[in-house]
């Protein structure tokens, strides 16, 4: 009888120690997502801060800059505009090109385009239509490829996996979370499915990432799980689990709906807009943290969570060597900009200039740095600060 009790209170303690008592699949990591502690000193997981200036003259100055990418290998960032136009810096700021003079109707020109990503393979920038047309061009704009392909529905992001094959995203409201395979030259396309979305409230401007020689996904919006791309087996397996404890948004309650549904009529999809923005909304005014912007390396996990609209926005960094999570919330140790990638230790950020000052800690700044920085003007072009972790 006392061995039958052991054996229950064991089973009893191994589900209230599982994470979060949920159902997440054997083999996928669970990054524990602490959201009430913040650090106390930002030197314990920082290890300096450096920041680039963009280069500022008449052909180099942009506004409203909706996505960043960089490219190691290349050296180069490349910053996609809200009016569609695509401006390249090399690694250390200095002013490379702009995409205005390609932009409209002519042969080697581009139109209305959703997406940007670097393409190693042709070593350029690929640039998406919505309706099946990629545009490849170097950094200095002269055109490299023209393809096109046939999507069954509208896609808004890209990313190559080969030289023909690339993995595409639906918007939400064309399919029930989604993504297309398709290989450019025979044109043949495979549908793959996720899970876990719960509302479309997101910051992020990117879902595939290339690491190293493996590709992965992170959807868009709140959804907690990590995916990563088998590009020969056309699939997306599951590999990584934020767990929020009671921080976690349960999608039992929440009105509206988080996601679309595959062939529906044009009066459904105006029905599930209207449902998707009914949630997105709620959770907008909620008291609920989000996690709005996600992504990781081999190394680290980076979440951006905040109660929309209000406050500082909290950030989480979680090394995954040796399995210990940071938090800055609520500007403690220090106010730091929501970031837009990683490359190795150093997390990624774009800020105003006049604004740079508010979201570094002087400490982990050279005296060359701060004479950089002060050195700024709000006439300047953005700035690219880089925050080394430890």
């Amino acid at each position: 009888m006392m061995k039958k009790i052991s054996v229950i209170i064991l089973a009893i303690i191994v589900v209230a120690c599982s994470p979060s008592n949920k159902n997440v699949l054997d083999g996928v990591e669970i990054i524990p997502v602490e959201v009430h502690k913040a650090s106390k000193e930002s030197s314990s997981f920082l290890e300096k801060i450096e920041i680039i200036p963009l280069e500022t003259n008449d052909s180099s100055i942009f506004h409203k800059c909706t996505k960043v990418i960089y490219d190691k290998s290349m050296d180069i960032y490349a910053l996609y505009t809200s009016d569609q136009f695509v401006f390249t810096f090399l690694g250390d700021g200095k002013y490379i090109d702009n995409s205005k003079r390609i932009k409209g109707q002519g042969p080697k020109e581009y139109n209305m385009v959703l997406d940007i990503n670097f393409n190693p393979y042709l070593k350029g920038i690929d640039m998406l239509n919505p309706y099946g047309t990629i545009y490849t061009y170097s950094p200095t704009f002269e055109l490299l490829s023209k393809r096109q392909f046939k999507p069954e529905f509208p896609v808004d992001y890209l990313m190559a996996l080969d030289s023909v094959n690339y993995i595409f995203n639906h918007p939400f409201v064309w399919t029930d979370q989604e993504v297309s395979f398709i290989n450019l030259k025979t044109q043949q396309s495979v549908n793959a499915n996720y899970e876990g979305t719960i509302s479309g409230n997101t910051m992020s401007h990117e879902c595939f990432h290339r690491i190293g020689e493996h590709f992965y996904f992170v959807p868009f919006g709140v959804n907690y799980y990590f995916y990563q791309i088998d590009a020969k087996e056309k699939k997306l397996t599951p590999i990584m689990y934020l767990d929020m404890g009671d921080a976690e948004v349960k999608a039992d309650g929440l009105p509206g709906r988080a996601v679309g549904k595959r062939n529906s009529s044009d009066e459904e999809k105006s029905e599930i807009t209207k449902e998707a923005t009914e949630r997105y909304l709620f959770l907008k005014y909620s008291q609920n943290l989000l996690p709005i912007l996600k992504f990781f390396n081999d190394d680290y996990v980076y979440v951006y969570l905040a109660k929309t609209d209000r406050g500082y926005g909290s950030h989480f960094i979680y090394n995954r060597k040796i399995k210990e999570g940071s938090l800055i919330k609520d500007g403690k140790p220090f106010i730091m900009y929501p970031c837009f990638g990683i490359v190795d230790n150093v997390l990624l950020s774009i800020c105003y200039p006049d604004m740079i000052s508010q979201y570094v800690d002087r400490k982990l700044m050279s005296l060359e740095e701060i004479q950089k920085m002060e050195q700024l003007t709000e006439d300047d072009n953005l700035v690219i600060v880089k925050y080394y972790l430890k």
